[in-house]
């Protein structure tokens, strides 16, 4: 009797810890980062017709190489957990991916340096010129921080999802590509995160700056 009720109060501490906001948030991102998009939206998310946002249909290399490498490169902290009501919890949570926007700009430099270069006859692709710079050691990269509101259901805690969220965790991507005739326009970008170069952007930096939130 007594290892049958240690055996019960051993279950109910693991399925607590497991539908804990933090814990769901976490293992939504780990699923995102495994490219495991379906499982991800349909085990931890509530308003699962946000998935077409990270569908995954490749229309060419180029884009099949660039989320490969966001979701190869996405890191994240789970900083902190605010229970806003009997139902509801946001979790705060620090993003760390490549700068989809800086990227842009650079291949746009390589591709004017090129056209330009004297004597240049190597008539490297376009294809090759993105694939040097986006598994570059040194890609450039950013930091934010976005919130995640976990709810209540009758299917446990699952997170409301938001176009902010899957942008952040996707290196401001659809930002990006809403904003292509604005990529020297550096001002939001200073405002909203803190971004990474330099020989260690892609291994070891720490941005320096404080955190900057957005979304709030």
């Amino acid at each position: 009797m007594k290892k049958l009720l240690i055996g019960i109060l051993l279950l109910m501490l693991i399925v607590s810890c497991a539908d804990k906001p933090e814990t769901v948030v976490s293992k939504f991102i780990d699923n995102v980062k495994e490219k495991k998009i379906e499982k991800a939206f349909k085990d931890y998310v509530v308003n699962k017709d946000a998935e077409g946002s990270m569908h995954l249909e490749y229309n060419n290399k180029i884009q099949q190489l660039l989320f490969e490498r966001l979701f190869e490169n996405l890191e994240y902290k789970i900083l902190e957990t605010k229970k806003e009501d009997a139902n509801t919890s946001v979790v705060t949570v620090e993003i760390k991916n490549i700068d989809v926007k800086k990227v842009f700009e650079k291949m746009f430099e390589k591709v004017v340096q090129d056209t330009f270069s004297k004597g240049n006859s190597d008539n490297v692709s376009f294809e090759d010129e993105f694939k040097s710079v986006i598994e570059s050691k040194n890609v450039p990269k950013s930091t934010y921080t976005t919130d995640f509101v976990v709810v209540k259901t009758e299917n446990g805690n699952k997170i409301e999802i938001t176009p902010e969220n899957m942008d952040i965790l996707l290196g401001k991507l659809t930002t990006t590509l809403k904003n292509l005739g604005n990529l020297d326009d550096s001002n939001v970008e200073q405002q909203t995160g803190v971004a990474e170069n330099g020989p260690n952007a892609g291994d070891t930096q720490k941005p320096n700056e404080p955190k900057i939130e957005t979304g709030k």
